[in-house]
């Protein structure tokens, strides 16, 4: 039967089965995303990127771009040409205070630039001086330093008693109020008014000719 039918011998023999090769290893096939959630998983990261981003600029910006109002102090007082009178019908006095200014400038990228400024020295509630500061310009992360001289006089005080009682004392209280008026500019970008309040109170010791006991006190 074999030697009739050689071609039927030949379809006998089993033919080797040769494994894709997806199914070599494990048999699982590579699973490929489709377009559709690759672009949703690309904007979520997006998103995500843009929200960092976001916070570390509003960081940014909240520490360095924020305009802060520089700090005004008056550092030291010198007492020049000093003249008083004690007698009972007119007592005076006649002197000039060597003010030094200081403008500290906080700011991390931004100057402050001050126009001419005006204050004032008291003798309880009457004036008798007139501060004025000439305009300038505080570099960032800068300290401006400047003299201010004031005429200060008792002229046109018209309590008299008070003033009389100072001088017998010896110690004349002082009171110095002024407002910087300027603005802080940073970058170009960020332009903002700051007007630095200082209030600061004094004695003058005439018997040594100097100021004593300054404080001051620094608004926004």
């Amino acid at each position: 039967m074999q030697e009739d039918h050689p071609n039927l011998a030949k379809s006998l023999v089993p033919v080797a089965d040769y494994p894709r090769s997806d199914l070599e290893f494990g048999g699982n096939k590579p699973k490929v995303l489709p377009k559709e959630e690759k672009s949703s998983k690309c904007l979520v990261y997006m998103l995500a990127i843009t929200v960092i981003l976001g916070s570390v600029l509003l960081v940014f910006a909240t520490i360095f771009l924020r305009p802060r109002t520089p700090r005004f102090d008056i550092g030291s007082v010198t007492v020049r040409n000093l003249k008083y009178e004690n007698n009972s019908s007119s007592p005076s006095f006649n002197f000039t205070l060597v003010t030094q200014v200081i403008v500290e400038n906080t700011n991390f990228f931004g100057d402050f630039r001050f126009e001419n400024s005006n204050g004032i020295v008291g003798f309880g509630s009457q004036v008798v001086g007139q501060m004025k500061i000439p305009k300038g310009r505080t570099q960032a992360r800068a300290t401006e330093r400047m003299n201010v001289s004031i005429d200060v006089s008792s002229l046109g005080l018209s309590d008299t008693k008070k003033l009389s009682s100072s001088i017998s004392s010896g110690l004349l209280g002082l009171s110095n109020h002024v407002m910087l008026s300027g603005k802080v500019n940073i970058l170009n970008i960020v332009r903002r008014r700051r007007n630095p309040d200082l209030t600061c109170f004094m004695t003058l010791n005439f018997t040594g000719k100097a100021i004593q006991d300054l404080k001051c006190y620094s608004y926004e």
